[in-house]
């Protein structure tokens, strides 16, 4: 992270003009849709999960929930810390979550591909985004949406999902040579599938020989765009070398993807570091970054008490960009002052924003109010 790269932060308030759900919108639509599951189907252990966990709130925390007034993040939390200590023995469902996650991971991979394949063209504020950003420029997004990844590609503009371009793994040799604006999708993504359990079967079958086996995912190469994310050399070890995207997404959520492939996310939990460090290793060494950025941005993310991990992360960013290498020019450049964008009803909404954000150091930030629209653009590439 030694570039003078600008160093970018995307939450759910970057994808919110383009008509995408915010948190609470999203819970609603899941819960609605897995409300109307019928109860002989093993999708319906949603509805269970979700009884459960109320039940639980009510004993050991009293006071009465409703679904309506569940916090998401902390039911996803409940289910899983159950999941990772196996509290269900036997009835372990899979490695991805037992059913209460798998259908909140089938469920938010649908809802946001809905909202991804009705935009038939994408609003300008997102292609001059995309064509602001400079090669090299570090984008860390929270959001599970291929809206970024689509303004990137509708304007030419080079990118790669993943950390590190490596020329070779044995040596492990980084090529500096390409330049491309790295987009680090630190919660996953609606549109990734691991190939792993395929490969597993494919074995198995070999050994019996038997049939190849069939996979709604990776039996489908062509009809649903299949392309490996790491596109180079990688280690053994990384997360991600068995992940693959499927451009096609309106060919993918037609299938039914339900407890056959959940997208490669980790769900909206409280408790989400139980799960971080396999997805990806995207935070590996990302506590120097700051420190030689020339500009940095936090665009809708309002640090929400559920993600305690994120504020110790945006803690170490901020105080890095903030507090070292001010004033000192680096190759003809001096940095900008950090672009906080977000969107305040009210001063009430302010107030509460700048006390979650107590470390930033006002003096060298620029605060907008307005949510993330064009306006907002030259603060993020001052």
């Amino acid at each position: 992270m030694a570039q003078k790269h600008r160093l970018i932060i995307l939450g759910a308030g970057f994808s919110k003009p383009a008509g995408f759900p915010l948190a609470m919108e999203l819970w609603k639509e899941i819960r609605e849709t897995a409300a109307a599951y019928p109860p002989d189907l093993r999708a319906h252990k949603f509805n269970d999960d979700l009884a459960h966990y109320i039940e639980f709130r009510k004993d050991a925390y009293g006071g009465v929930l409703t679904p309506e007034t569940v916090n998401f993040e902390d039911f996803m939390r409940f289910l899983d810390i159950e999941h990772y200590l196996g509290l269900r023995g036997g009835d372990t469902w899979s490695e991805d979550g037992n059913e209460g996650t798998i259908v909140t991971k089938y469920l938010i991979g649908k809802i946001l591909a809905r909202h991804v394949n009705a935009l038939k063209d994408l609003p300008d504020l997102y292609l001059e985004f995309a064509r602001r950003l400079d090669l090299d420029d570090v984008v860390i997004t929270f959001n599970y949406d291929t809206l970024l990844e689509r303004a990137l590609e509708a304007v030419g503009k080079p990118y790669r999902l993943f950390a590190t371009r490596l020329k070779d793994a044995s040596s492990g040799v980084v090529d500096i040579d390409r330049r491309e604006v790295r987009v680090l999708k630190v919660h996953g993504s609606i549109d990734w599938f691991d190939r792993t359990s395929f490969e597993t079967r494919i074995s198995w079958h070999e050994k019996h020989k038997a049939p190849p086996p069939e996979d709604i995912i990776f039996s489908h190469e062509a009809a649903l765009g299949l392309k490996r994310l790491v596109d180079g050399p990688c280690f053994e070890t990384d997360p991600l070398k068995n992940v693959y995207r499927a451009k096609n997404l309106k060919a993918l959520y037609a299938k039914d993807l339900l407890f056959m492939a959940p997208p490669r996310i980790l769900p909206p939990s409280a408790a989400k570091l139980l799960y971080a460090a396999r997805n990806n290793d995207f935070w590996e060494g990302m506590g120097n970054a700051g420190l030689y950025n020339f500009g940095m941005a936090i665009v809708g993310f309002s640090l929400p008490d559920q993600d305690e991990y994120a504020r110790q992360i945006f803690y170490e960013l901020v105080t890095n960009y903030q507090r070292y290498n001010w004033d000192k020019d680096a190759l003809g450049r001096k940095k900008s002052p950090l672009a906080l964008i977000n969107f305040f009803p009210d001063a009430t909404a302010e107030a509460s924003f700048r006390d979650r954000y107590r470390f930033v150091d006002w003096s060298r930030a620029d605060l907008y109010g307005r949510g993330f629209d064009l306006t907002s653009l030259d603060k993020i590439f001052a």
